[in-house]
């Protein structure tokens, strides 16, 4: 046994992480968790150097058990620290594993797509701040299931591939859509038959209001929602 129960390395360097993540704030983050579990003692949190792993930030590594993470978003923070880090279960979701030894930096031209589509999943919505909403597989494949976010109830509808979110209550008289129907097409309130489109929560037939959207967007096998 060393010093340390686990040592825990940020990447705060590089061409690459320090860009996709305030690294710095993840450190004093991780840092304040440890001392707020009484595990300061037992765990160590170091700033590192590059990893070599260049576009797959932001970065984490534990020890012992030499679990790499990829993509780590600040929302993650908190999910690592109580199920890994104290916890002893790894993330299985954000665990780095390329399939390869040694160096994997991304040519720069990836680098740049990647960060490309990252920021036009925001566009136009400067500052939006997302939550997590559920694991992807939460939600029933080609069903619906509501959710309750940051004090709003939310509808969220897997329709393909796709997933949607809109206002978990029918706006006719308030009953909860979760216990409709939807064909991948139209969502019917089987209370009055009221009717929306799926893809853009507009009035289908007799229905007189539509439903009220929330963006929603995957990653990593997780739904984030922005609530504006």
């Amino acid at each position: 046994m060393g010093q340390y129960e686990r040592h825990v390395f940020v990447c705060t360097s590089g061409e690459t992480c320090p860009t996709q993540g305030d690294v710095e704030k993840y450190v004093k983050i991780l840092r304040e968790g440890m001392r707020q579990a009484a595990r300061a003692g037992d765990v160590r949190v170091n700033k590192a150097g590059c990893f070599s792993q260049c576009g797959h930030g932001p970065m984490i590594v534990v020890y012992p058990e030499n679990v790499w993470y990829t993509g780590v978003q600040e929302s993650d923070l908190q999910e690592i620290l109580t199920s890994h880090i104290v916890g002893g279960t790894p993330v299985e979701r954000l665990r780095y594993a390329p399939g390869v030894k040694g160096a994997n930096e991304m040519s720069d031209e990836e680098i740049a797509a990647k960060a490309s589509r990252a920021t036009g999943a925001d566009a136009g919505h400067t500052g939006a701040t997302w939550t997590r909403v559920c694991r992807t597989d939460d939600v029933p494949k080609n069903g619906m299931k509501q959710f309750s976010v940051a004090g709003v109830d939310l509808l969220v509808i897997s329709a393909g591939d796709d997933f949607v979110a809109y206002q978990a209550l029918c706006p006719h008289e308030t009953v909860p859509l979760e216990q409709g129907i939807h064909d991948g097409s139209v969502l019917t309130c089987l209370e009055h038959m009221w009717q929306f489109d799926v893809r853009t929560g507009a009035p289908v037939g007799d229905a007189q209001e539509g439903l009220k959207g929330y963006r929603l967007k995957a990653e990593r096998g997780d739904l984030y929602v922005t609530i504006e």
